[in-house]
């Protein structure tokens, strides 16, 4: 899989798999992630990883 220069979007990303998911990506040469979770908040201290290229979108796989 090509991941240099890609653009992801990982859910969960403010903790556990998600998280290391995000950090790996970025390691890896992602251009871009989206981080996405049920509390922006959270994903706070991602985003402040690398705020160039990451953002943080509120998303809940569990509400329709």
């Amino acid at each position: 899989m090509q991941i240099n220069a890609s653009v992801a979007f990982v859910t969960g990303a403010n903790r556990g798999l998600g998280r290391a998911l995000v950090d790996a990506l970025l390691a890896r040469g992602a251009r871009h992630v989206y981080a996405a979770g049920r509390d922006l908040g959270a994903l706070d201290v991602v985003v402040a990883h690398d705020p160039a290229r990451i953002t943080a979108i509120r998303f809940d796989l569990t509400d329709p």
